[in-house]
């Protein structure tokens, strides 16, 4: 009887534990995911799409645009350590975000290439690889995703005349 007891109470106290730890996991995915939609992280993010339909220079960027777009990569890129570690559910940040990882590590490359550079070492390299796994997640899906496009011929606006 006392060995059922025990059994029992295993059992349940695993079964705590694997809920615990799901939601756990499920709230720590959500609260980055609102900070992650924050205002802030869109301008940043919107910085980087535009700076690449431009094909602006990172050192063509004011003060308050690189330390927006600066925000915005590193909180992905703590996103994307999350992933890697499996601090939350993988499957869950690919629905989530994969479309936008995809695009905003394509239009950052010239930034991540910028710090490269600057520090000597790879930058973001959680985010290059939670952005090739969503790459292949979106393929997986056939699902496709509007990349920074480069602006029309003569000027970064369109307009022939380059002005």
């Amino acid at each position: 009887m006392s060995i059922a007891i025990a059994f029992l109470a295993l059992a349940f106290s695993l079964g705590a534990f694997v809920h615990d730890r799901a939601r756990s996991r499920r709230d720590l995915l959500l609260n980055l995911h609102e900070r992650l939609i924050a205002a802030d992280q869109q301008e940043g993010r919107r910085l980087l799409y535009l700076m690449a339909e431009e094909r602006r220079q990172v050192e063509h960027l004011t003060p308050d645009e690189h330390a927006k777009i600066n925000n915005a990569l590193a909180l992905l890129n703590v996103l994307a350590l999350y992933y890697t570690r499996r601090y939350v559910r993988r499957k869950d940040v690919l629905e989530l975000w994969a479309a936008r990882v995809v695009r905003v590590f394509t239009a950052a490359q010239p930034v991540l290439e910028h710090r490269s550079a600057l520090s000597g070492y790879r930058a973001a390299r959680h985010l290059r690889a939670l952005s090739t796994d969503a790459e292949a997640y979106l393929q997986r899906r056939r699902l496709s995703v509007r990349l920074p496009q480069p602006p029309p011929s003569g000027g970064p606006h369109g307009d022939p005349s380059g002005s």
